[in-house]
């Protein structure tokens, strides 16, 4: 009887502490972020039920051009390019809300960079032209929540209140030739990171 006891207890013991050993599983996730036809993403997640590392890749107007000429009296044109690109690093945390529903929270070091040029033309000659770029790194705060359809598909939306240092150089070329450097601290509700967003994800 004592060593039927004695090896309950032993297994008792054992049992809480291979449990404890055995790794919980972790998931994957590749997914597309967007919030308009000129900003949108790709994000992975990695990570376990609970909590996820994330990275995400944004383009913010990747690549735009327009221009516009006005022959009403002189031979005026306007040309305007532009692209931009944004990297995010963090995490989210997951919390329950109901059947495959959760509520997500966390944050995100953010860094973009824009670029921006600008020339008008008066009777074929350069009358104004100027190059802007801006350089922004901050911090960005997650609230949003998503569904997950059969363990697999996930669909979320998020809004990202990030707080920015802004770093913007304006160099004009024409008519005459100068720089202009200003900073500033930046507070946004609406980011190239807020949005919608759809991922696929697997456990191993």
């Amino acid at each position: 009887m004592k060593k039927l006891l004695i090896i309950a207890l032993i297994g008792c013991l054992i049992s809480p502490a291979l449990a404890q050993e055995t790794p919980s599983l972790r998931y994957h996730e590749f997914g597309i972020i967007f919030s308009s036809l000129n900003n949108f993403g790709l994000r992975y997640k990695y990570g376990n039920e609970k909590t996820m590392l994330r990275l995400s890749v944004l383009s913010m107007n990747l690549v735009s051009s327009n221009s516009s000429t006005d022959r009403s009296s002189d031979s005026s044109t306007i040309k305007q390019t532009g692209y931009g690109m944004g990297f995010r690093l963090g995490f989210d945390h997951k919390v329950p809300l109901f059947s495959s529903f959760s509520l997500l929270l966390g944050a995100e070091a953010a860094l973009s960079y824009q670029y921006n040029h600008y020339t008008q033309t008066l009777n074929g000659t350069k009358s104004n032209e100027d190059i802007q770029t801006t350089f922004s790194p901050g911090l960005s705060f997650i609230f949003g929540v998503n569904y997950i359809l059969k363990d697999h598909l996930v669909f979320g939306a998020e809004i990202n209140p990030t707080v920015s240092y802004v770093y913007r150089t304006t160099k004009v070329k024409e008519p005459s030739e100068y720089t202009v450097k200003d900073n500033n601290i930046n507070f946004s509700l609406s980011t190239a990171g807020a949005g919608l967003y759809i991922a696929y994800r697997f456990g191993k």
